[in-house]
């Protein structure tokens, strides 16, 4: 018997999340047994377990969802493990696991900082330390807008991509962690460098392609706090001691692509530049979303490189293009080696259908979808920084002699969502249809659950996510992903007087949506307790449901008279017509749907409670 995916909040070994609340959850493998009769969860600080801060103990503790009662400080390491016990005589302890807290409530030391207002480029921030005796324990916690890498002498830390993910900056900004104490040795002078590029904050993106929505200043904030051998602290903070310069990216963008341009300050100086803190966020122009108030440490699962595509074949179309064929649709981008002659220019762009052989990709509206690279003759391994794209077919324009599949790697990314669900048959294209189905989520679960990942949308519509939230959680585990969502659904409804918005991020707060689109509400939280089991979910997103109720139910403008979306229900090849009184029986059929759901979830609420009495 041995015990396996042992979890906390859905999440493996989570690294300076918020914990809204702790659920530790796990599975027996193995087991003779077919109950089990004890079980044991001990929390402590230390690994070895010396002191144990919290146990809990009892033949009843749920495998799907235990709630521990842990009393959280800021940047503090958990260990947790779990004895099983069954009634075939065996008992196994799970490997030790861990969670850490971020900073949570902690007042910031570091501060907001930026290149000067008219330095427009993506820069560095760069600042060298000296580590002078052994360390015991690193924590960087750090954010930038609007997206973020950061750099330990030029090695990047972490795997993670596009962070810090999708934020309503209104209502909060997340703050990532990186453990980085191995990577430090004593006597030793390091730099820390964090690359900036424009992302949801102030790179075009929605349906109406407008830039600057958030604000118009690249900015990061972070704190590296050392723990050293003899007992002391130090803490490096973002201030003005840092300098900037211009990095090689000459523009970027989620929906317009990217523009890697090595010789860019060819001719230019290129200087190093104190830079400069940003003081009176609230009132000064682009940078009314940056106090230090809205930072929050994270909920985003991390969006990594989860899997790599070949090149299957290349295609030599009837326009005399070279074109990359992946085999699959997916979203992410493709990586290649460079050593090619400096001033060499090579452009791709991603597509993901043929049109009469040729590359075709202007089903993806405004969306430029393009990665342009500019040798300087150094060799290297080339990729995008600040965008995706979602493709099967890949344009080569530039490429110096001749082109081999080798050359080239895809690179899938998405959230690090756990495999749960397998559905495999004896028909072929019951088998196709249904991989289609985890293909569509693995390229639309990039922080948030998007409606695609290719044109020029790429948000998370709420009718999309309420549909296909079953599905989605029986191919992965998507406690965290969902919860995250949640979240975000209940800030912007927090600004809509109870109602929801069509997408996220919701530029302006304008939307309110109807029926199936404003029903996530409460849809998602079912989904959740459906597939999970776990009331603190549906505790947790309680007032969610009940502001979306009560929305409807404030007289017939707000329930009978809103947008409702029947863009879907395609007619045409039966020739219905829809009137108005088909669209009223469907809108109050689900209105119908939505007060169940909500009252089931306030029962589950009123019996819990009352257990708990």
């Amino acid at each position: 018997m041995k015990i396996t995916n042992v979890r906390i909040n859905g999440i493996e070994n989570p690294v300076g999340f918020a914990y809204d609340y702790l659920l530790c959850s796990w599975n027996v493998e193995e087991a003779k047994g077919k109950k089990q009769t004890n079980a044991i969860i001990e929390v402590s600080d230390s690994e070895d377990f010396t002191d144990i801060l919290y146990k809990k103990e009892a033949a009843d503790l749920k495998q799907n969802g235990e709630k521990l009662e842990v009393e959280l400080k800021p940047r503090t390491t958990y260990y947790y493990r779990i004895t099983v016990f069954t009634d075939g005589g065996e008992c196994a302890t799970s490997e030790t696991a861990l969670f850490e807290t971020g900073k949570m409530e902690e007042p910031w030391i570091g501060k907001w900082i930026s290149p000067a207002k008219e330095d427009t480029f993506h820069p560095v921030l760069e600042k060298t330390f000296a580590i002078e005796k052994a360390v015991k324990r690193a924590r960087l916690y750090l954010t930038g807008v609007g997206m973020f890498e950061t750099y330990l002498d030029g090695k990047k830390l972490g795997e993670e991509y596009l962070a810090p993910y999708i934020n309503d900056y209104e209502s909060g900004i997340q703050v990532l962690t990186f453990p980085i104490e191995k990577s430090l040795e004593e006597e030793k002078e390091y730099t820390l460098s964090i690359l900036l590029g424009k992302g949801w904050y102030m790179g075009t993106f929605g349906l109406g392609m407008k830039d600057k929505n958030f604000g118009d200043r690249m900015a990061a904030i972070g704190e590296l706090h050392l723990e050293y051998e003899d007992g002391t602290v130090e803490v490096v903070a973002t201030n003005d001691s840092w300098e900037y310069y211009g990095s090689d990216i000459e523009d970027s963008g989620i929906y317009l692509g990217e523009i890697l341009n090595h010789q860019l300050w060819d001719g230019k100086e290129n200087a190093k530049k104190q830079v400069e803190v940003l003081e009176n966020l609230e009132e000064q122009d682009g940078t009314r979303n940056l106090s230090v108030e809205k930072l929050q440490d994270r909920l985003s699962l991390p969006v990594i490189e989860k899997e790599t595509v070949q090149v299957k074949k290349i295609i030599y179309t009837p326009a005399e293009e070279i074109v990359l064929d992946m085999g699959q649709n997916f979203a992410g981008f493709v990586e290649f080696k460079a050593n090619f002659p400096k001033g060499t220019k090579i452009i791709l762009d991603f597509g993901e259908i043929l049109q009469q052989g040729n590359f075709y990709n202007k089903n993806y509206r405004d969306a430029k979808s393009q990665f342009v690279y500019i040798s300087d003759g150094r060799e290297e391994i080339v990729r995008p920084h600040f965008t995706f794209f979602g493709f099967r077919y890949v344009r080569v324009t530039g490429w110096p002699g001749e082109l081999e599949k080798e050359n080239f790697v895809g690179k899938v990314i998405y959230s690090d969502l756990r495999r749960t669900g397998l559905i495999e048959t004896s028909n072929e294209k019951i088998n196709r249809l249904y991989q289609n189905t985890v293909w569509g989520e693995k390229s639309n679960f990039i922080d948030m659950p998007t409606d695609c990942p290719q044109r020029s949308e790429r948000l998370g519509w709420t009718g999309d996510a309420q549909v296909f939230a079953p599905t989605a959680s029986y191919h992965m585990d998507t406690r965290a992903f969902f919860h995250k969502f949640a979240k975000d659904l209940r800030d912007e409804q927090k600004m809509l007087d109870g109602g929801m918005p069509n997408f996220l991020p919701n530029i302006g707060h304008t939307e309110k949506a109807g029926s199936v689109w404003g029903d996530i509400a409460t849809f998602l939280p079912n989904t959740l307790y459906t597939y999970y089991g776990n009331t603190e979910e549906m505790e947790y997103c309680y007032p969610l449901m009940k502001d979306w109720v009560d929305f409807i139910d404030r007289g017939d403008a707000a329930r009978g008279e809103k947008t409702y979306l029947f863009d879907f229900l395609i007619h045409s090849a039966t020739g219905l017509h829809w009137t108005d009184r088909h669209r009223q029986a469907l809108k109050e059929a689900q209105t119908i749907h939505l007060f169940l759901l909500f009252t089931i979830t306030v029962q589950h609420r009123s019996y819990v409670r009352w257990q708990n009495v």
